[in-house]
């Protein structure tokens, strides 16, 4: 039978039969290491929604971003509704894929056909270089954060396909979004390149030139965030080794979690749904999220699993006059939601 995570407040102890889990709770002044497991592009497919619902009845995965303009948004939207436990947010789409406003009104945005340049780097130079798709790129991650808001109820984050969210122009519209809307967390790549070079040495030259670049561009973002209050997790791990995991780099990754810090680590698992074969990649990480030895090696090492909304409920508790962006966004706490 599927193991659900548990829950910050219920009983915690290993049910009769279980394989051995980490608890999902509170961090705050327990001096535990934290750590949100996330599944990126729920909607995509069919394949993605049945890998990241496994992953999170049989798994570790505790969240998940649901991109609004993906053929299988609806039924990832009515899966989050029938689990609870799992923390879902808006993975925006500004990069390698679909608008959901038409392309008359996004001022060049987009094609004909409403599609986003493919790669992250051209689409977010040209957001920041192209002035006259600036008031258009607000609109269309307006109305994303509206659908996905008309989705699910309630969002507790955000962050971007292929992490564009993190680039100029870009993060300053939806770090105002998401402090107007009252979504209280934001993903920061703060990543340890050389942690993830002691595990895994291909392409380091890439990872250095990307880890200097994002870095960068989680500094600059992070402050804009501070001045809202909004807030991410201390370090994430999954962006240099994308479509690259393995067991043996996840079980690397958990020896070295930052002690006492909320690390969030993601990852892009599918399963088999209808005829079509998920991707190997993709299979592949789901079953490290379903392995008993990720389960076990969180429990030696001592992790806390947790969620952005359980970390917005804990910054509420601890500082009510924030409590109007820290509590994670519902349909109908904004005028226009």
């Amino acid at each position: 039978m599927p193991v659900a995570p548990e829950v910050a407040g219920k009983n915690n102890g290993p049910r009769r039969g279980s394989k051995a889990r980490p608890e999902l709770g509170r961090r705050e002044g327990t001096g535990r290491t934290g750590l949100i497991v996330s599944g990126d592009d729920f909607g995509a497919s069919a394949q993605v929604n049945a890998g990241i619902i496994e992953a999170h009845r049989r798994g570790v995965l505790t969240s998940a971003g649901l991109m609004v303009t993906a053929p299988a948004a609806a039924e990832a939207a009515a899966a989050a509704k029938a689990l609870p436990s799992l923390d879902v947010g808006l993975h925006v789409v500004l990069c390698n894929g679909r608008s959901l406003l038409p392309p008359a009104r996004l001022n060049g945005m987009v094609d004909g056909a409403g599609r986003f340049p493919r790669h992250e780097v051209s689409a977010g130079l040209r957001y920041l270089l192209d002035r006259r798709v600036r008031g258009a790129l607000g609109d269309e991650c307006r109305a994303q954060l509206e659908r996905g808001l008309q989705m699910l109820g309630r969002l507790s984050h955000l962050d971007g396909h292929h992490n564009i969210h993190l680039f100029p122009v870009v993060a300053d519209v939806l770090i105002d979004l998401a402090a107007e809307y009252g979504v209280p967390c934001i993903r920061l790549l703060r990543e340890s390149t050389l942690t993830t070079l002691a595990l895994a040495r291909d392409r380091m030259a890439l990872k250095l030139v990307e880890g200097v670049f994002f870095r960068w561009l989680t500094r600059r973002a992070r402050r804009l965030m501070a001045e809202r209050g909004l807030f991410g997790a201390d370090w994430l791990f999954g962006f240099h080794q994308s479509g690259r995991l393995s067991e043996r780099y996840v079980s690397g990754v958990i020896a070295r979690l930052p002690a006492g810090a909320v690390t969030e680590f993601y990852f892009h698992p599918a399963g088999p749904a209808g005829a079509a074969p998920p991707d190997p990649k993709r299979l592949s990480e789901l079953k490290i999220l379903t392995s008993p030895a990720f389960s076990e090696a969180l429990v030696r090492r001592g992790v806390t699993l947790t969620t952005f909304a359980a970390l917005a409920a804990e910054r509420s508790a601890a500082h009510p006059r924030a409590a109007g962006v820290s509590g994670a966004s519902e349909a109908g706490s904004h005028p226009e939601a």
